[in-house]
């Protein structure tokens, strides 16, 4: 049997966890944990790449808001 935690959350979320998890056919308990492993793992991925990026100083990396800005310079023109 699998080791069980509950939590709480507001009602509003809880609202919407019931209502996709109706949605996709699924209980709301297993729509949770599957969204938060997949978070989960999006947050691992970008601490590793966080770290990765900082054990090389020397190059020139930008902030989402320059990046934006460049795509937006780039669309204007095509």
């Amino acid at each position: 049997m699998n080791n069980l935690a509950t939590l709480e959350i507001p009602i509003d979320l809880k609202e919407r966890i019931e209502r996709i998890a109706r949605e996709r056919n699924e209980e709301p308990a297993s729509f949770v944990a599957y969204a938060v492993d997949v978070v989960l793992d999006a947050e691992t991925a970008q601490i590793a790449e966080i770290k990765r990026r900082m054990q090389n100083p020397g190059r020139k990396y930008f902030t989402n808001e320059q990046a934006m800005a460049k795509l937006d310079s780039i669309r204007e023109i095509g």
